[in-house]
């Protein structure tokens, strides 16, 4: 309740008490009647006192009640705003943690992968100069066929790694977000089943945004590879583009600058993540699928080529009612709010 409501029930409750002493008049008046036999007025004093000092004790009274409930209500406010900092502290620390995690995984990541490229390469070279020569017996040339091909296989994920180590480092340019985005799905949708059904919501024509397109489409791929298997045979994914004003507050809690970013989102309408597993989707080598099936790089590189640009990486997901997975990507007029 605010101040000025408290003191007009002070002052109602005042004006009531004063009616009701003069409303007792009549009273102090048969009193003071019945102590007139007595030449000593101190008691008619005293029985005139009566009512005002109900007065001063009612005031002081409801005084000391509205002070009361001002310190209660500064109190909860406090306490309201020392939860809501905690929480936010909450969340800070735990966008750090999976910051970190994914920083060491990047450098441990990056570092095997570079010395395990020093030993395919040569590998690879090797086969393909064996496999010019035209008096190379058949059997042997089948063997070194498939040494070739496993070294390539392990050179692509090789490079994979190495998009995961960097986080993002190389050459951006600027271009219209819905225009990469579409570009980007498009590729994508080549790998996907065609009973799949995509559709597009673009409420964004004109942000542009300032990162490599590479990077662009292979997040894309992998969040919409990542739909299409949850969504399944005959599955739908959305697609949304928009755009979305995060306040220091939100971007403090994520990890982002205050400012303008391009939002997009790709919803399937798959069975939804169990929420145990939903925080360690994006970590590296997490995956759901059976041993060998996958190498659980996926998500992890998309996270960190997100990350790389200023942006983030988040899902949310109810169980049997699909996932939805959020980009945001700074804007190239990016200007704290």
């Amino acid at each position: 309740m605010s101040r000025t409501g408290k003191d007009l029930i002070i002052s109602v409750a005042a004006g009531a008490a004063i009616m009701a002493v003069f409303a007792s008049f009549e009273l102090v008046e048969s009193l003071f009647e019945l102590t007139r036999e007595y030449e000593d007025w101190d008691l008619d004093e005293i029985i005139a006192c009566i009512p005002a000092l109900a007065i001063v004790a009612t005031w002081f009274s409801l005084r000391r009640w509205r002070e009361v409930s001002e310190l209660n209500g500064t109190l909860n406010r406090q306490a309201s705003e020392l939860a809501d900092a905690l929480e936010q502290r909450r969340a800070m620390e735990e966008q750090l943690r999976e910051g970190y995690k994914v920083a060491a995984m990047g450098t441990l990541g990056g570092g095997f992968a570079g010395e395990l490229r020093r030993v395919l390469e040569p590998v690879e070279g090797l086969c393909g100069e064996g496999l010019d020569q035209a008096t190379l017996a058949p059997d042997e040339r089948t063997r070194l066929e498939r040494i070739s091909d496993a070294a390539k296989g392990g050179l692509m994920i090789v490079s994979r790694m190495l998009a995961f180590g960097d986080g993002g480092m190389r050459v951006p340019e600027t271009f219209v977000a819905a225009d990469g985005v579409l570009e980007s799905i498009s590729l994508a949708r080549e790998a996907l089943d065609p009973a799949q059904e995509v559709r597009y919501r673009i409420d964004d024509e004109a942000s542009r945004i300032h990162v490599n397109r590479w990077e662009l489409h292979e997040v894309a791929s992998q969040i919409v590879a990542n739909a299409a298997e949850a969504a399944g045979t005959g599955g739908r994914i959305q697609v949304s583009v928009d755009r979305t004003t995060i306040d220091p507050q939100g971007a403090e809690a994520r990890g982002l600058a205050a400012g303008s970013y391009v939002r997009v989102t790709v919803e399937d309408d798959g069975p939804g993540i169990p929420p145990a597993i939903q925080s360690h989707v994006f970590e590296p080598f997490f995956t759901t699928r059976g041993a060998g099936d996958g190498k659980g790089l996926g998500l992890a590189i998309a996270y960190s080529l997100v990350r790389g640009w200023k942006g983030d990486l988040l899902v949310e997901s109810e169980a049997g009612r699909g996932a939805i997975f959020e980009i945001l990507i700074p804007t190239e007029d990016t200007d704290e709010v």
